[in-house]
């Protein structure tokens, strides 16, 4: 199951992500992430991902997608910190 949390803030929208990224949950994630597009302006994007338990490959390519369009991700574990370097993602 997987579970979003948006925090706004004047500089910046964190999406926090806990849980399985995984279909069929990946809807809500597409949605919050349209969302968090249409909203930001010039404002940054975060993507939080300490709590995220596993990254299915469809997943994947919503990640690629934020990561085109500039969000930064952060406070990566281990395991996921390595799937995300494997598409190209760095995590600070």
């Amino acid at each position: 199951m997987l579970k979003i949390t948006v925090i706004d803030t004047p500089s910046e929208q964190k999406l926090v992500l806990e849980g399985k990224l995984a279909k069929p949950d990946l809807s809500v994630l597409e949605s919050a992430w349209e969302n968090a597009l249409g909203v930001l302006g010039k404002r940054t994007c975060i993507i939080d991902l300490t709590n995220a338990t596993s990254i299915d490959p469809h997943a994947e390519g919503i990640l690629l997608d934020m990561k085109r369009h500039s969000a930064r991700f952060v406070a990566c574990g281990i395991s996921t910190k390595h799937q995300l370097e494997q598409l190209g993602i760095q995590c600070r």
